[in-house]
């Protein structure tokens, strides 16, 4: 009996024993014998507010509710910390795979800059030669036609001689410079070419670092997803089930549904309400149009909890 109950049974009985001695003093005062015999006075009861101490029992249980409270309000506390504790390690991590991915892509940057330059410096000196040699082509010209020019009043034959030996040398000099110009144009090519290497490198590099970017934020969902589940009754582990997602660009979802079964309805059911829990999936919004189409618009996954 709770101290509810032991409060009202001495009022109880007092209310009986008050009503036992008003019956029996009405059955005296109405019998025959009653008419010879003085009534007896009434008695008055003052009725006093009563107050009873608690029993062992009701203590006990205050001080097990008590310590059921504390320790319920510990747990949530202690909660508490671990998932902020969880959550700053989860924004440190982020802040260091953000930083990792500047860096890499400044030095992307950079190499490709350097590549640009190098590039540049290798054309302008190929021009510079070309422009040199037929400078000197267009000087040693000018001092030969000099020297025709003076050799003029020499013997016919003469001239006719160094002239056949000017224009052979011409001949040479400018084979010379054509082959130099088509070593320059062969150097060119090759930049261009290396620049292209370089280009399709770096966007392989990019493919990559999107492909591991994804692939963490899938994995990211997948915790979610599986922290969100509420174990159903009488589960037995062991099953799994495949999910087909549509999620929109900013990482609402807009539909799931099982795309095969468990075989277990309630676990199926559980296993979409954890998705609709765990949504909107915001991690998605770092991603460019073409990624987010091709990777999350639509996506299947498997969920299988551990036992």
């Amino acid at each position: 009996m709770d101290r509810r109950g032991e409060n009202l049974v001495r009022p109880l009985m007092l209310a009986i024993g008050l009503h036992i001695i008003l019956l029996s003093t009405f059955f005296i005062a109405v019998s025959p014998e009653a008419k010879t015999i003085t009534p007896p006075p009434v008695v008055i009861i003052q009725a006093t507010e009563l107050t009873f101490a608690p029993s062992a029992a009701a203590e006990a249980r205050a001080k097990q509710q008590k310590a059921e409270a504390d320790r319920k309000k510990r747990e949530a506390e202690e909660k508490k910390r671990q998932e902020e504790a969880k959550k700053k390690a989860e924004e440190q991590k982020k802040r260091e795979e953000a930083k990792k991915k500047a860096e890499e892509k400044k030095k992307q940057e950079e190499a490709k800059k350097k590549a640009e330059a190098k590039r540049q410096a290798n054309l302008k000196k190929a021009e510079d030669a070309k422009k040199q040699a037929m400078a000197e082509a267009k000087a040693e010209a000018d001092k030969k036609a000099e020297a025709e020019a003076k050799a003029e009043s020499e013997a016919k034959a003469e001239v006719i001689e160094k002239q056949a030996a000017l224009e052979a040398e011409r001949q040479e000099k400018e084979k010379a410079l054509e082959e130099a110009f088509k070593q320059a144009e062969a150097e060119a090519r090759a930049l261009e070419e290396l620049k292209k290497k370089e280009e399709a490198e770096l966007a392989v590099l990019n493919a990559l670092a999107s492909e591991k970017a994804a692939a963490n934020v899938l994995d990211a969902m997948t915790t979610r997803i599986t922290r969100a589940w509420r174990r159903p009754v009488a589960f037995k582990g062991g099953l799994e089930v495949y999910l087909r997602m549509s999620l929109a660009s900013n990482g609402e979802l807009v539909d799931v549904r099982v795309v095969k079964t468990s075989g277990d309805v309630l676990f199926d059911r559980s296993a979409l309400t954890a998705v609709q829990r765990a949504a909107p999936f915001d991690e998605v919004k770092q991603f460019d149009a073409a990624t987010f189409e091709e990777k999350f618009r639509s996506l299947t996954v498997k969920f299988r909890p551990e036992d």
